[in-house]
């Protein structure tokens, strides 16, 4: 392999989704989350943090994914049982001015919508605190999905909030 360059993958866009499965399986009710938020033909990688500079956010109906594909993704995801409350979430935002990069977090639990969006943002303040060190900078174009219900009756319930990279 000498000579040869392993290719960068850097994702060029990216959207956010989300959905939610209730069953008398814990294990169906969390594939139903998967395929209610449209990535449940997908071979998820969870990956950590950092949106490249260049990357737009775009809608989930206009990117094509073909079933089996290796789908790279920041996911929140909560499971429960009938009567409890479960939610999860995603955040993000854009580090200075022009967009250096972006910082995601996520939270889930056994929380409501309320305490989870107080939560992620909270923890996109502590993770641009630390990779800022010009303190006047702030997080630009911070935006938030959060999604929490209670489980039926009976049932197993799950929750997915995922940040898809589209290469």
């Amino acid at each position: 392999m000498s000579g040869q360059m392993i290719p960068m993958l850097i994702p060029r866009a990216f959207f956010v989704t989300s959905g939610v499965g209730m069953d008398l399986e814990q294990t169906n009710a969390f594939d139903f989350a998967l395929c209610d938020a449209g990535i449940g033909e997908c071979n998820l990688v969870e990956v950590s943090s950092i949106l490249p500079a260049n990357a737009v956010e775009t809608e989930r109906d206009t990117v094509t994914l073909i079933p089996g594909e290796i789908t790279f993704c920041v996911m929140s995801r909560a499971d429960g049982k009938s009567g409890e409350v479960i939610g999860a979430g995603i955040g993000y935002g854009w580090i200075g001015e022009r967009r250096a990069f972006g910082i995601i977090c996520e939270h889930h639990g056994h929380y409501s919508r309320e305490y989870l969006l107080e939560k992620i943002r909270e923890k996109l303040y502590k993770m641009a605190e630390t990779r800022i060190h010009d303190k006047k900078i702030e997080i630009e174009e911070k935006k938030l999905e959060v999604k929490s219900v209670e489980v039926e009756e009976g049932k197993f319930g799950s929750i997915v909030v995922a940040l898809v990279f589209v290469f």
